[in-house]
């Protein structure tokens, strides 16, 4: 769930995928929100934003990657980065849901009982692992993406050892275990990414594909992930695929610029992370007083409202100086990279 600001410097902005990530934030928005009241038979899908965003992710990933030196030094470097953007904002949201619940029990409201493990182990993403119950609804996946980060960094490390046609079968296989993992064949422990992995590799392997990478392999990824047509999590196979496929069409059509580039998509796309961090704690506080005063309709439309707005003031104030101060972690080594120690995936 990262903007394409992300992106390195020398990169033109991709406008089609922050006008994917406003879409997708605002169908989880409206999926916690819509539930409540009458609309929920219209709102009820507003979970697969997030396999939305999980491609978006392993695709904004895979080209911060792009050619860099994967070594242990960028992987820690790439951290440090992660942690200031990403982090911040986070636990900043921590901090809110827990003022918000300490509020809702003044109006009768009953206190969850945080604890500081449990805190604790959410200010490390470990809370699912450990087994804590999330503070949020949208935590959940945050742990995921740390763990997609990492696992791809770690094999596009290992993979400069490997042919790059055999980097490439190792890489499928790892969405096709992943896909079983999904389907309940194969099991994963707790809290672990694996059953996820698939959709954000797939972002991953339509970035290298746009980068020139062999187009059989995007191929093999989408057979691979719509193999299984009547197990569960359909519905995330196939928004998944179909991202990808925009993901590349828009790039083959050059219009990767061009979608999604007015200025509501836009605007929602650069809030889009701060409003899946407040939408459940402020936009839910909102709906839930509203719906003591009026109609369901104008409950919704208030807590989305709420929703946009203590988000955009939440990036202004918050996640936009965090991205800033995370331009400071540089990506790059100080001292030159050997010679061939690069990765380039899409040129292989």
């Amino acid at each position: 769930m990262k903007p394409v600001e992300a992106l390195v410097a020398e990169k033109p902005r991709m406008l089609f995928v922050d006008g994917l990530r406003g879409i997708a934030s605002l169908m989880v928005v409206a999926y916690h929100l819509g539930n409540r009241t009458g609309f929920a038979a219209l709102t009820s899908r507003g979970y697969l934003g997030v396999g939305i965003f999980f491609v978006l992710s392993g695709f904004v990933i895979a080209s911060v990657a792009d050619r860099q030196a994967i070594s242990l030094g960028y992987i820690g470097r790439f951290a440090g980065r992660r942690v200031v953007r990403l982090d911040i904002p986070y636990w900043i949201s921590i901090v809110t849901a827990i003022a918000f619940a300490a509020l809702a029990v003044r109006f009768g409201a009953q206190w969850p009982g945080f604890t500081f493990r449990q805190i604790a182990a959410h200010m490390f993403y470990l809370q699912d692992i450990l087994g804590f119950a999330a503070i949020s609804d949208t935590y959940w996946t945050l742990c995921f993406e740390i763990q997609f980060y990492l696992t791809l960094l770690v094999l596009l490390w290992g993979g400069r050892l490997l042919p790059p046609w055999l980097f490439r079968v190792a890489f499928l296989l790892t969405v096709v275990l992943s896909v079983l993992a999904s389907t309940g064949v194969i099991g994963t422990p707790r809290g672990a990414m694996f059953a996820y992995w698939w959709a954000f590799a797939l972002g991953a392997v339509t970035w290298w594909t746009l980068r020139g990478g062999p187009l059989w392999v995007f191929a093999v990824a989408l057979v691979v992930v719509l193999s299984a047509p009547l197990a569960p999590h359909t519905d995330w196979r196939l928004i998944a695929t179909l991202t990808a496929s925009l993901l590349l069409g828009a790039s083959r059509l050059g219009t990767m610029g061009k979608w999604l580039a007015g200025p509501v998509s836009q605007f929602c796309g650069r809030i889009s992370y701060s409003l899946y961090l407040f939408h459940p704690i402020v936009g839910w506080s909102a709906q839930s007083l509203a719906l003591r005063h009026f109609n369901q309709p104008v409950a919704f439309a208030f807590g989305v409202g709420v929703s946009i707005g203590a988000a955009w003031v939440a990036y202004v104030v918050v996640e936009r100086p965090a991205l800033n101060l995370s331009r400071r972690v540089p990506l790059r080594a100080s001292r030159p990279t050997p010679a061939g120690a690069c990765v380039a995936l899409g040129d292989r």
